[in-house]
This record gives structure tokens, C-alpha cells and sequence, in this order.
């Protein structure tokens, strides 16, 4: 019993030790977020206009700036820590997801040797340690872990959530796909919907206020289909970062040994394996991602780490025999289809000096950079790429706010030299709009359109912006949120969803009461 309690502590540890790394790694994109923030305030020698007002902004600057106070050579430094879980500099080390190069291979056809380079340490530590990226790194990961949590609520709420299984080999489909179709189009697609890029982005935009509505959307229409439908959904069957971080952690040393001799088949390790497989005859496969989570909760302590190529000695174990030889034939299949696709990939590429995705965000930063921090809205009409930029980057009620307006053609790479009409429209969730700035001729100077304009009180505008599209007027509508506008559609919500859940407590507890009226009758000897 001792013995038990000693190897649940350690692998309980290990797992305190899991949930640290990930939330360091959450503590590191946010910190890289907040030093880019200081380092736009910095070179545009704006942190003496910081406002005690903006209150957490000024706040954690104002620290930044004070620790960072005796740094000597602080530009070098702050060059050395920027980016994302996507691709990020820290130390002044270039770190990039395998995704993203092989994305900037297909979409450009293409090769730029820095970019796979600074990839070239999480491959190397995926070959080593398998797909740990997906258990201890990946934000995603974590925040998909508290959701399948989640479901426990679900069912102590009397709704039993259904358990609707996908097969794990539409994430490698989807790899292959996407990365057919990014050749195709030469269009980044994973970046746009790969849940880490997209969670770096959505700390971006908190922190520099930028809008963050669609990007929170598709995390949230993840989360709820796993709470509600499939538990683990996108990271077992369709994340194509983890199918590549897969494929490329098979020829791994650290994997989850399985001691047939201590092996009792008793299926404890089955319902708590994250990656959804059977830790017993499985665990030497690309699926499991060395969580650790099964080896804490085998009762018969039959589970561990082992370095070393994979075994299959599964044959002696009491629950059955190791995986069907077609299955072993289907994976093999699986990865060379991913393989000639990779090798295809690199065939259609040319050494060249591509653009490097390394660094900053793609908003809030235009080419005469450093600069203060701006909010920008990109559009297209036609042939035309329009781009509205505000500075600052949360308008100020009723404090000018400096629009700026690029319109180029993208055929004929020539800025619009035509005036344009602009006017600001102040909406409301009910009534109607109200016009704050009447349509105002706007005449181009040297290349953006400018004007300014002021945002009478917190609220949502919208900036409208009229121009000649080959030969037709078109209308541009941009959405501009000045200061902390009162969300009565979120209060709404907010409401509706308290509701919701008063109900389905109630619910919960009358059907309880009446299970235990049930069985407390049942038990009851009959009367005479």
C-alpha cells in the first residue's frame, strides 16, 4: 500500500509538473505580448503619454519599463523577445512550429533556410520525446483538457453528453489536404484555424485592443462541440499540427512501456487517456503523446516511461492481443501518403528569400515601423486592397482620433489617386444609426487618404468609406470600437445564460430527488 501511495504521488507530481509547463508557456506568450507592446511605446518615444487611466496598460508599462531599467543594450534585448507559439524569437532563439514552414513551402513554392532552421529544435525534440508539444506546450491542449473536464458537470446536470467518435485519421487526411490546397491557392490556411496560432493571436489582440470576436468564436464553436458532442474532438481527430507533430515523433525514445506481467487488463488507463486510444496496446504507436496520465492511474503500476524504440510484446498481455496486422498496414499507409505529399511539396520548391513569418503579428505594424501602436481594418473591393488605419488604437470619446486610408491595386501595384468620400456612423443594438461625421470629400495625401475625427462617447461606430470601383461607387463599411462602450447584447447574453443555468440546476435537482424517492421506496420492505 506504501508502495501504491509512492507511485501515485510521484505521477501525480508529474502531472503538477505537466500543468506547470503549460501554464509557463501561457505566462511567455503573454509576457512576449506586453514586451512588443513597451517596445512600440518605447520607439515611438510615447510612454511619457501614458494615461493613469488606461489602468492595466499603464500599470504593467510602467513595471516593464522599471525592470527593464538598467538593461543594457534593451533595443538588442527587446529585438530578442517577440512573437508567437507560431513562430517567436526569445533570447534572441528562433523558435517556429513545423507547421508553419511546411505551410510556407506550399503556399509560396519556396525555401527559406532561416525559417526551417529555427524549426529545427522542436523537430529534433519531437523525434526524441514524441508529440509532446500536444500535452505539455500546447495552450490549446490545456484549455481542451478543462472542456472534456467539463462534461462531468454535464452529467452530475442529469444531460448525459453524447460521445460521438471520429476516427483519428481525418487529421492526417486534413494535413494532407490542406497543404495540397495551400500549394493550390498560395494561401496560408492552418494558420488561420490552428488552435496555438490562434490563441497567440487572441493575446495579441487583447493586449493591444484589437478586435478578437472571430478568433474567440472559433475557439468557442471548438470547445462547445467537444463539451456537447465529441470529447477531445479536434485534438485527437483533426488537428493538422498534431497529425505532423505525429508523424514526426514515431521514431521516438520516450514512449509509455506497458509490464505484461503486471498487466491485469482491468481497463483503468482506457477512459482518462487523453489522445483517446488504448494505452495498453497502443501506446507505442503515433497516437499517444506521453501525458503521462495513464501510467498515474493504473492501479496495478503496469505503466511507465522507458526510453527506447518501440516494442511490440504485446501478445502475452491479458486483455488481448496487439493491434490487428491490417491496422499496423493502414498506418504504414498513412505515413507514406504524408511522406510523398512532403516530398512532392519539396519538389515544386525553389531555394529563394522568402518573406519570414518570424516576429509580430500581421496587424498593428506598417512598414515604417517602430511606430505607436495603431488599429488597423483591411478590406477588399474589386482589384483594390483598402486598409484603415486609427491611431491611437482605442479612440479616445470625444478626443480627434488620426484615420489613415492605403487603397492599392493589387494588379497594378499603383496606389488609388482619387478622392474618396468618408463619414462616421455612431450604431446602437436598438434604434437607429446616428451620422457623427457627414460625408466628407477626403483628397489622397501622398499615398493614404487622411482625415480626423471624433468619437463622440463610448460606443461602436462605423467609419463608411465611398470610392469609384471601375466605375461604380462602392460603399466600404469599417467597425471602430471607441473607448468601453456598455455591451447591452452581452448583458443580455450574460442574462439569458444565468438563467439557463438556474434552470438546468433545478432541473438536475428535482430528477436527483426523485431517483432517491425511487430507490428509498424500492428499498422499503412491502406492506401487508
Amino acid at each position: 500500500m506504501t508502495q501504491m501511495r509512492l507511485y501515485q504521488a510521484r505521477h501525480l507530481g508529474l502531472q503538477i509538473v505537466r500543468r506547470g509547463v503549460q501554464l509557463s508557456i501561457i505566462a511567455l506568450v503573454f509576457g512576449l505580448v506586453w514586451l512588443s507592446l513597451y517596445a512600440h511605446y518605447r520607439a515611438a518615444r510615447a510612454l511619457s503619454d501614458l494615461d493613469p487611466a488606461d489602468g492595466r496598460r499603464e500599470w504593467i508599462l510602467t513595471v516593464i519599463d522599471r525592470q527593464l531599467a538598467d538593461v543594457e543594450q534593451l533595443q538588442a534585448f527587446l529585438d530578442g523577445c517577440k512573437g508567437t507559439l507560431w513562430s517567436m524569437r526569445v533570447g534572441g532563439l528562433d523558435l517556429t512550429d513545423p507547421l508553419a514552414p511546411a505551410e510556407m513551402i506550399a503556399a509560396s513554392k519556396t525555401i527559406y533556410i532561416p525559417l526551417l532552421l529555427s524549426a529545427l529544435i522542436p523537430t529534433v525534440a519531437t523525434l526524441l520525446l514524441g508529440r509532446v508539444y500536444c500535452s505539455w506546450i500546447c495552450p490549446a491542449g490545456l484549455l481542451l483538457e478543462v472542456t472534456g473536464k467539463l462534461r462531468k458537470l454535464l452529467r452530475f446536470a442529469e444531460i448525459p453528453p453524447p460521445k460521438v467518435r471520429f476516427s483519428h485519421r481525418n487529421k492526417y487526411v486534413l494535413l494532407i489536404v490542406g497543404l495540397i490546397v495551400v500549394t493550390v491557392v498560395g494561401l496560408p490556411i492552418f494558420a488561420l484555424v490552428y488552435p496555438p496560432a490562434v490563441l497567440s493571436r487572441i493575446a495579441h489582440a487583447w493586449v493591444f485592443g484589437t478586435t478578437l470576436t472571430g478568433m474567440v468564436l472559433l475557439i468557442a464553436v471548438i470547445a462547445v462541440f467537444e463539451l456537447l458532442v465529441s470529447p477531445r474532438w479536434w485534438c485527437r481527430t483533426m488537428c493538422p499540427g498534431g497529425a505532423l507533430y505525429a508523424l514526426l515523433g514515431w521514431p521516438r525514445f520516450l514512449r509509455v512501456r506497458v509490464n505484461a506481467e503486471r498487466c491485469t487488463g482491468c481497463g483503468a488507463c482506457g477512459p482518462v487517456c487523453e489522445p483517446g486510444i488504448d494505452p495498453v496496446t497502443q501506446s507505442y504507436g503515433i497516437e499517444c503523446d506521453n501525458c503521462g496520465v495513464c501510467i498515474r492511474h493504473c492501479p496495478e503500476q503496469a505503466l511507465s516511461f522507458t526510453l527506447g524504440l518501440p516494442r511490440r510484446d504485446h501478445q502475452s498481455l491479458p486483455q488481448g492481443p496487439a493491434p490487428r496486422a491490417p491496422d499496423r498496414v493502414e498506418r504504414r499507409k498513412d505515413r507514406a501518403a504524408v511522406t510523398g505529399a512532403f516530398f512532392i511539396l519539396g519538389l515544386l520548391a525553389i531555394p529563394a528569400e522568402a518573406h519570414h513569418i518570424l516576429g509580430l503579428p500581421h496587424y498593428s505594424y506598417k512598414e515604417n515601423y517602430p511606430q505607436a501602436p495603431t488599429l488597423e481594418y483591411p478590406a477588399t473591393s474589386g482589384p483594390y486592397d483598402v486598409l484603415l488605419t486609427c491611431y491611437p488604437g482605442e479612440p479616445v470619446p470625444g478626443e480627434a482620433a488620426n484615420l489613415a486610408i492605403y487603397i492599392k491595386n493589387r494588379n497594378t501595384d499603383t496606389a488609388y489617386d482619387q478622392p474618396i468620400t468618408v463619414r462616421v456612423l455612431q450604431t446602437f443594438t436598438f434604434g437607429r444609426n446616428r451620422v457623427v461625421l457627414p460625408a466628407t470629400e477626403v483628397q489622397p495625401f501622398e499615398v493614404p487618404h487622411k482625415l480626423s475625427a471624433t468619437f463622440p462617447a463610448d460606443g461602436e461606430y462605423v467609419v463608411e468609406l465611398t470610392m469609384d470601383v471601375e466605375g461604380q461607387p462602392e460603399v466600404i463599411p469599417f467597425m471602430v470600437i471607441a473607448g468601453d462602450p456598455t455591451a447591452t447584447v452581452s448583458i443580455l447574453l450574460a442574462t439569458g445564460l444565468g438563467l439557463a443555468v438556474f434552470v438546468i440546476v433545478i432541473r438536475a435537482i428535482k430528477i436527483k430527488r426523485a431517483r432517491h424517492a425511487r430507490a428509498s421506496a424500492a428499498a422499503q420492505p412491502a406492506s401487508c
